[in-house]
C-alpha cells in the first residue's frame, strides 16, 4: 500500500517556491524538490507534466496571492486612481519577485504563444478588477477604455522608471513635457 504524505502537493510547491526563488535555477529540478519532500521523482510528475507546468503553478498561486491582496486594498480605497495604483503595485511587486526568473530562464519554441495566452489572461484579471472597482464608484469604462488601462497599467508596472505620478498622469488627461 502506497505511503499518503499529507498535504503533499502544497509541500512540492514550497520546496519547488524556495529553490526557484532561491537565486540559482540550477537547482530548480525534479529530482531537488522530490529529495525536499522524502519522495519518488515520479511522483511529481502525478501534479505537474513538467517543470515548466511546477514553475507555472508557483508562480500561479503566488499571482493569484497578490490579486488577492490588491483586491482587498482596493475595497478600502477612496478614488479609482487609488485602486489602479493598488493593482500597479501589485503587478509590480510580483514582477519583482519573479524578474531574476524570468531574465535567466532560458526560453523555448513556444514561448510566442505562452506568453500571449498568459498575457491575456492577465489583461482579463486585471479589466475584472478595473470593472468591480468602478462599478463600486458608479463609473463604467467602455470595453476599449478598460483593455486601454489594463495594458497601461501592466506596462507602466513593467518599468523601473515609471513611477505612480506618470502613471496617473496620464490616465487623468494627458502628458505635460517637463522644460529640460
Amino acid at each position: 500500500m502506497p505511503k499518503i504524505i499529507e498535504d503533499l502537493e502544497n509541500r512540492i510547491l514550497l520546496s519547488a517556491r524556495k529553490r526557484l526563488l532561491g537565486g540559482d535555477l540550477s537547482s530548480f529540478s525534479a529530482r531537488g524538490i522530490a529529495e525536499d519532500c522524502g519522495i519518488a521523482v515520479g511522483t511529481i510528475y502525478n501534479y505537474y507534466r513538467d517543470k515548466e507546468s511546477l514553475m507555472g503553478a508557483v508562480m500561479a498561486q503566488d499571482w493569484l496571492q497578490a490579486l488577492s491582496r490588491a483586491r482587498q486594498t482596493m475595497q478600502t480605497v477612496r478614488s479609482p486612481e487609488a485602486g489602479i495604483l493598488c493593482l500597479y503595485e501589485a503587478i509590480r511587486s510580483f514582477r519583482a519577485v519573479y524578474e531574476g526568473v524570468w531574465r535567466t530562464y532560458p526560453t523555448g519554441e513556444g514561448f510566442g504563444a505562452l506568453f500571449r495566452a498568459r498575457h491575456k489572461m492577465l489583461l482579463e484579471q486585471i479589466q475584472g478588477e478595473l470593472a468591480d472597482l468602478f462599478a463600486r464608484f458608479s463609473q463604467t469604462l467602455t470595453v476599449g477604455q478598460a483593455v486601454l488601462l489594463s495594458e497601461l497599467i501592466i506596462a507602466a508596472s513593467q518599468h523601473p522608471e515609471v513611477g505612480e505620478e506618470e502613471l496617473l498622469s496620464l490616465i487623468r488627461g494627458g502628458i505635460e513635457p517637463r522644460r529640460v
